[in-house]
């Protein structure tokens, strides 16, 4: 738990910039936990999941692009980098946590890491040109990468605050953190994470309960009616431009978008098997427009599917949506039996963990982060759900007893003999 909430909650990072000095914490926690995997059968409960092996395809054939790379040294520093810090995730979350209450301390690892991600934003928040971004720059420094970090984690904090096991202060603390960090996600004016943020409410709104579905209505008025005032009036022409207003940078921020969106698909084209190599997009299109006289943008695909095809080839990207799209038919299969059998918490787990993923997955549709960790997190973080969901109804099902038969066998009686004849008696 402490290596998620340091990962997720950039805490290292913080530290760095209140102190000075590189603590080390991710070393500290880090190692005890991937020995935990290796010894405790981690790896062996992770692979007994077709999204794990979904995800392990995708990674091997993330190694086998690296062989046929435009520049092999810059893809094979990307594939260490997502075997130290990305890849280890999926086997911590679907490995080690076993039972439902381990279960939702996950659940609540990701929820304190996502309150310790807003409160240092409205610590370190810095706005350039109308956009919210952490002034120290890291891992979630940039306004869209800010953005879609806290669609993933605001619905985790949500889990927490709806636990009527937790006290009236940590549940309306908790209320007013998510309600600031809705705001922050439009004062990035990032229009990737608005339409993340649109995803999320239609989502809750219409795969919610009744209560829920109340819930959600009575927020997102009252967020829409508020939002906009709060926002500087830089930030509102950024994200009207969604909607078709006129704002320069935004313009010439989409017409970018676009252009390298097209050239991942031609590029999917041209290298349908192995791509141009992982994280290779932008110095392929750079040293490609150089070489045909023109000035290369030097940019990632802003999209991470067309990241993955353009990068890895066709069949990295088919293996990449199989190990999401398993992962979230999973948890929805058991999201529908528990409601069904009447376990509540889980119903409201697989609830949480499909708002966060399908908002994320909105979001990242718009911004090139296929290699982070959030996806090996998210994916393990479900199969674990899976796991512990199932056996923990499985061991607390409630026993029906059987119906008592409303009539009462007669004793047999034996007919009258046959006569001589060989007809039948009646």
């Amino acid at each position: 738990m402490g290596m998620v909430v340091i990962m997720l909650g950039m805490v290292s990072e913080l530290l760095a910039v209140a102190l000075h000095i590189n603590t080390y914490l991710l070393y500290i926690f880090g190692p005890p936990t991937l020995v935990g995997v290796l010894v405790t059968g981690a790896i062996g409960r992770t692979l007994r999941n077709r999204a794990a092996w979904y995800w392990l395809a995708f990674f091997s054939w993330m190694l086998l692009a690296t062989l046929f790379s435009t520049w092999r040294g810059g893809s094979v520093t990307r594939d260490l980098d997502y075997v130290k810090f990305s890849l280890p995730l999926l086997f911590v979350f679907a490995g080690l946590a076993l039972s439902w209450e381990e279960m939702r301390l996950c659940f609540y690892a990701v929820g304190v890491a996502g309150a310790i991600n807003v409160i240092s934003s409205r610590l370190f928040g810095a706005s350039d040109q109308g956009r919210l971004g952490l002034d120290f720059g890291g891992s979630i420094g940039n306004p869209n990468d800010l953005a879609s970090h806290l669609v993933l984690v605001l619905p985790f904090m949500l889990f927490i605050a709806t636990d009527r096991k937790r006290g009236a202060i940590v549940r309306f603390s908790l209320l007013a953190l998510i309600g600031y960090g809705v705001w922050m996600i439009f004062g990035t004016a990032s229009r990737g994470g608005e339409i993340g943020a649109g995803v999320v409410f239609l989502f809750m709104l219409f795969r919610a309960n009744a209560r829920q579905r109340i819930g959600v209505l009575i927020c997102g008025m009252t967020l829409a009616l508020v939002v906009p005032m709060l926002l500087p009036s830089a930030t509102r022409a950024r994200l009207g431009s969604l909607f078709g207003g006129e704002h320069q940078e935004a313009q010439e921020s989409e017409e970018s978008r676009s252009y390298l969106f097209n050239q991942s698909v031609l590029y999917t084209v041209q290298h349908p098997l192995f791509g141009v190599g992982p994280d290779q997009f932008s110095n392929f299109e750079g040293k490609t427009r150089i070489s045909e006289g023109e000035v290369g943008v030097w940019h990632a695909t802003h999209c991470a599917f067309t990241q993955v095809s353009s990068e890895c080839g066709i069949p990295a990207l088919i293996f990449f949506l199989l190990g999401i799209g398993s992962a979230v038919s999973g948890v929805n299969k058991l999201w529908a039996r528990a409601r069904k059998q009447g376990f509540p918490d889980i119903a409201r787990a697989c609830f949480y963990y499909m708002t966060a993923f399908v908002g994320f997955l909105a979001t990242i549709t718009f911004l090139a982060n296929a290699y982070r960790l959030y996806l090996p997190a998210m994916i393990g973080l479900g199969i674990s759900l899976c796991a512990a969901g199932t056996r923990y109804m499985d061991q607390n099902a409630p026993v029906i007893p059987a119906a008592a038969d409303p009539v009462k066998k007669r004793p047999r009686v034996a007919g009258p003999a046959l006569p001589a004849t060989g007809v039948r008696a009646f």
